[in-house]
């Protein structure tokens, strides 16, 4: 109660004073751009400001994704979250992928440091490279990320040319300095970080090509952004959860106490009850305090619009306003449907009817993929076929079925049961995997089982479909489909 009150207060003294209500932007979102270069199969996403004023100059700032290193995509849950919160606001940003430590990688290139750490440096130097189009202002660029990413735009943020990080192409000369940097749950200590998971051990000498021996110490501690702090870095946001089984806090603790030492401007929030992977609103679903997205446009609006703190507040005010008025355009990252009807349907957009009487527009995305589910017969269910049955799961087996799809590699993706179906001399059943265990549940299959088989499909002909699912990424302003099923 005292916190709405605060906020409708500052809002009340903007209008007394006669003051200009602080602007919140239309958000836009070009996908899928290029940014290396030429050959290289990874890219940006760019979120922006759609409706700039003249003259208007904004900050920019890149968003490094995490998993692990070798692992993880520009535009999942997190990301499009951080971005579409940035363009409200009034930042430009760009999403990047990087080159991975995937087996394919490794194997072709036996490592994938520096070239990671690179590629995060290229992304500021685009971001410079375009400024004039971009309406930015170069002098005031920042790095965001979370895990894998939290330490690549701490990285980028402190190993300055003397590290022998720089890249020589494709922007030679081209500044790469950061202004401002924000690191969610990030490792800090690449050399020193223990973990007691093999994955996050391995992960790590694949991205170094290397263990972290003696003989390695130099070039595992050149990764690790808390051997390349001094003086002249920029200010160091750091938001790290104490239940993190991942990534322990104490790596932010000590980055922290470097950052002290080396008498380097810095905050750290600690936040009690949350784990690792966390985007500015959510952990796993679960609402996280304002504070941690009120603080992080604070900290950008202080060190790259150099807005004093009660500024900051009255933007931070007017944006809660918008949202509670347009909560619609309140949505920033991931949304999915699982039933709705298809009421009109074109090559760039199709409207949604859903079940509780409102409607959602959807856009085309780079990467969409839509299938039809189209009817199938019972002969051709397999041993050993992946599927998902929809039937009642509440009591013990057997299950009588309702719905079979067989839906092939997006089972997952689909509600209901996902796993593997298994013929034995009882009847069918569904083998549901838990990390090392297999469940069967038995299955009643009938003749009024309803069996369905995935067909590619296009938005245009899905006029008067019903949706099974339908995944997408919401940018506040515009929602792009990546994955829909839907039968007639």
């Amino acid at each position: 109660m005292l916190k709405k009150r605060i906020i409708t207060l500052a809002v009340v003294l903007i209008s007394s004073l006669g003051l200009a209500e602080p602007v919140i932007h239309k958000v836009a979102v070009r996908e899928n751009l290029e940014f290396l270069e030429p050959g290289r199969t990874e890219r940006m996403d760019l979120y922006y400001p759609a409706d700039p004023q003249p003259g208007e100059k904004f900050p920019g700032i890149v968003i490094i994704h995490g998993g692990g290193w070798t692992g993880g995509i520009r535009n999942a849950e997190r990301e499009v979250n951080i971005g579409s919160n940035l363009a409200r606001m009034g930042y430009v940003s760009i999403s990047i992928d990087y080159r991975l430590a995937t087996p394919g990688n490794v194997k072709k290139y036996g490592k994938t440091f520096p070239v990671n750490i690179q590629d995060c440096k290229k992304a500021v130097q685009w971001l410079r490279k375009h400024a004039e189009e971009l309406k930015l202002d170069p002098s005031k660029i920042g790095t965001i990320g979370g895990s894998a990413g939290g330490h690549l735009a701490t990285l980028t943020a402190v190993a300055g040319p003397e590290a022998g990080l720089e890249p020589t192409a494709p922007y030679p000369g081209i500044d790469t300095s950061v202004q401002a940097c924000v690191n969610l749950y990030g490792v800090m200590d690449f050399a020193g970080f223990k973990s007691g998971r093999t994955a996050v051990k391995k992960s790590r000498e694949r991205v170094m090509g290397c263990p972290p021996s003696t003989a390695n110490q130099k070039v595992w501690q050149s990764a690790s952004p808390i051997h390349q702090v001094d003086p002249k870095d920029p200010p160091i946001l750091q938001i790290h959860a104490k239940a993190d089984t991942t990534v322990g806090y104490n790596q932010a603790v000590i980055m922290k106490e470097e950052l002290d030492r080396q008498k380097v401007y810095n905050e750290l929030i600690l936040l009690d009850g949350y784990g690792h992977m966390f985007s500015l609103q959510k952990w796993r679903g679960k609402p996280l305090p304002e504070l941690v997205r009120q603080r992080v446009l604070a900290f950008y609006d202080r060190f790259l619009k150099g807005l004093s703190a009660t500024e900051s507040a009255e933007r931070f005010a007017a944006l809660e306003s918008f949202e509670k008025n347009h909560p619609e355009a309140a949505n920033y990252g991931i949304s999915a449907v699982s039933s709705g009807k298809i009421e009109k349907a074109n090559v760039k957009e199709m409207t949604v009817s859903l079940p509780d009487g409102g409607k959602k527009v959807y856009k085309a995305a780079f990467d969409m993929k839509l299938e039809k589910a189209e009817p199938a017969e019972l002969s051709q269910l397999k041993d050993q076929l992946p599927v998902v049955v929809q039937g009642d799961f509440s009591g013990k087996d057997p299950v009588k079925c309702s719905r079979i799809i067989l839906a092939g590699r997006n089972r997952a993706r689909i509600p209901g049961r996902a796993g593997i179906l298994r013929k034995d001399a009882d009847g069918w059943a569904l083998a549901l995997t838990a990390g090392k265990k297999v469940t069967l549940r038995k299955l009643i299959i009938s003749e009024q089982t309803k069996l369905f088989t995935c067909a590619p499909a296009k938005m245009k002909d899905l006029a008067g479909f019903q949706v099974i699912t339908l995944q997408a990424r919401d940018y506040g302003d515009c929602r792009k489909i990546y994955y829909g099923l839907f039968f007639k």
